[in-house]
């Protein structure tokens, strides 16, 4: 058993007080609720990834047809082939994928087939964070939320077919991909999910997918593991 000021040292005094806080300062259960929120987080990391690529797949169909109609190139992504509202609202993103896409591409492996390869629109979409797509739809950057509700008529809301097209349908995606983003960036940065909602973020992954496709959301949690460790959170067995 590893004493306080050892554990402070290893994980860092101001992540563990909130784990310590947690089990009312008894250590040994702190350190095991900081285990099971490290589960929690391989579990969340798994589900979302299935969402994000199955989300961002959709949306980008749809944005390659829009930007065929508005200036004749389908591979959006990348340089001068960027229909004009699109380039607006993605402009920088677009540039920072497109140098991490080349940069990539640059330190391949040596036999790589494709090792300094010039850039292909899916190198660059490979880039893309679950923030970018989120901004696409107005909610998480309010800035281009006039630009967005133009996009999502002119078609973006055609990578959510299964549900009403209107502004509303817009704000609801747009809002639960946003809480996600929020989610994926707690976990990415190993930030304790404490107070987190598992259910209520599950719903809301399983919620957008239901409105791509109504096969998408059993797909995507065909083998989770999510609830059933969400339901061995230590806490309940402390009560």
């Amino acid at each position: 058993m590893k004493t306080k000021a050892e554990i402070d040292r290893m994980l860092g005094a101001a992540r563990f007080i909130r784990y310590l806080n947690a089990a009312d300062q008894n250590l040994e259960k702190a350190i095991q609720l900081y285990r099971w929120n490290t589960q929690l987080a391989g579990a969340i990391h798994s589900q979302l990834s299935h969402f994000e690529v199955l989300t961002r797949n959709s949306m980008d169909l749809v944005l390659q047809e829009w930007n065929y109609q508005a200036c004749g190139y389908r591979d959006w992504s990348l340089e001068h082939q960027t229909g004009e509202l699109l380039h607006e609202m993605f402009k920088r993103p677009l540039a920072q994928a497109r140098r991490r896409a080349a940069n990539a591409s640059k330190h391949r492996t040596s036999g790589h087939r494709r090792k300094n390869a010039p850039l292909t629109h899916d190198d660059v979409i490979a880039q893309l964070s679950l923030g970018n797509w989120a901004n696409l739809l107005g909610e998480a950057l309010p800035a281009h939320r006039q630009r967005a509700q133009v996009l999502w008529q002119e078609g973006l809301h055609k990578a959510f077919p299964r549900i009403q097209n209107s502004d509303a349908s817009r704000k609801e995606i747009g809002k639960r991909i946003e809480r996600l983003t929020r989610l994926r960036n707690r976990v990415s940065h190993q930030e304790n999910l404490l107070e987190t909602n598992i259910r209520h973020r599950l719903n809301d992954m399983l919620s957008v997918l239901q409105a791509i496709d109504n096969t998408y959301p059993a797909w995507a949690i065909t083998g989770s593991q999510l609830r059933q460790v969400a339901q061995h959170d230590p806490r309940r067995s402390w009560k």
